[in-house]
């Protein structure tokens, strides 16, 4: 796929209210990619706010990342975007859970504990809705 293709499709992308993707030509930086920049609502996650539910939103949350998108078809394109939006979403869940009654987050993503822990721990579990 072309990038200004790609960039196109990327901008008829919608996800969550609040959200916005955006995307841009990265070939003069990585050939065949473009950069992918989302913007999201997100709640202050400090440890001292969890007990009163995290009451503030931050002014801004973003993340971005680069796609190769030489070797994509439109389904691949949105798959991979998709597994963006997952890496950011399990971003988030591992600031917010929490172990009551100190309220530590035990796979912090900020802290190295929580990033270790996270790195080790098995991705051998079974899921699905029931």
């Amino acid at each position: 796929m072309e990038t200004k293709s790609a960039v196109e499709l990327i901008h008829q992308l919608d996800y969550k209210p609040g959200w916005s993707i955006t995307a841009e030509d990265y070939t003069r930086r990585f050939e065949g990619t473009v950069k992918v920049m989302f913007v999201f609502p997100a709640f202050h996650s400090d440890r001292h706010l969890a007990p009163e539910g995290y009451p503030s939103h931050t002014d801004s949350s973003y993340a971005k990342f680069t796609i190769m998108v030489s070797d994509c078809d439109d389904i691949t394109l949105y798959r991979r975007v998709l597994e963006k939006i997952i890496e950011i979403e399990t971003h988030e869940a591992r600031e917010f859970l929490r172990v009551r009654p100190t309220y530590w987050a035990p796979f912090h993503p900020h802290r190295t504990d929580g990033m270790k822990r996270w790195g080790e721990v098995a991705k051998d579990y079974t899921y699905g809705i029931v």
